[in-house]
């Protein structure tokens, strides 16, 4: 697929969710960060081994200018909407210690103030009876988005449950091979009930364009990290 068809695709998609979630009016979107707007698999990998268990998000936020790059494509949407007077959010599931320094970060690549609590938002998991759920329907609610853009299944289902049209971004292979799970299930696992579709299942619902919770697929080309 070439680039002018790739952007006459955005476009048409763009057109659409225009006129029905906007009749003219202004658009709120939201973005996922890690494996939406940013490529940050080299961050967590790099996570010093006295950071891990848990998981110091402090250093994965300040360190993302050392490892983390642009996911071109989206970069190029966010830029669509601005330019275009629509509102744009970035909500992630990080925690929020040092969140001014990937505020930081998110600024110098996108070209425009992102500042915490404004347009940027932390919205960690919440456990559960031993399980992890999402909590970013809860700010989707609050900011009135129309679209939400992320790639992982939660992201999904927390639009669902804003009632706001989720959008999936499709993940870098290079990614899905570190981070199997948290991707229509986990895709490296095998045939089990939690779990019931491969990668080449995956393809299929790439050529409908419609992803297993029904949410609109994003059809991103990127080659990814060198």
């Amino acid at each position: 697929m070439n680039k002018k068809y790739q952007i006459n695709i955005i476009k048409l998609y763009i057109f659409s969710f225009s006129f029905i979630f906007a009749q003219n009016g202004i658009l709120n979107v939201g973005f996922d960060i890690d494996d939406t707007v940013l490529f940050s698999r080299d961050v967590f990998l790099n996570l010093p081994d006295d950071k891990q268990n848990p998981t110091d998000y402090g250093w994965i936020n300040s360190h993302d200018s050392d490892y983390s790059i642009y996911i071109t494509p989206t970069v190029e949407l966010v830029n669509y909407f601005r330019s275009n007077g629509h509102n744009v959010y970035f909500i992630t599931a990080r925690p929020g210690q040092n969140g001014n320094i990937l505020a930081e970060f998110l600024t110098a690549g996108l070209g425009f103030a992102v500042e915490v609590n404004k347009n940027l938002f932390f919205s960690p998991k919440q456990t559960i009876k031993g399980k992890r759920f999402t909590t970013k329907h809860r700010l989707m609610k609050r900011l009135k988005l129309d679209l939400f853009y992320g790639d992982a299944d939660s992201d999904m289902i927390a639009a669902l449950r804003a009632e706001v049209h989720p959008v999936r971004v499709i993940r870098n292979e290079s990614s899905i091979i570190e981070y199997g799970s948290n991707y229509f299930g986990n895709t490296l696992k095998g045939d089990v009930p939690e779990a019931p579709f491969s990668n080449n299942d995956l393809k299929i619902f790439y050529k409908s364009n419609v992803g297993i919770f029904g949410e609109s697929i994003y059809p991103i080309i990127w080659e990814g990290p060198n």
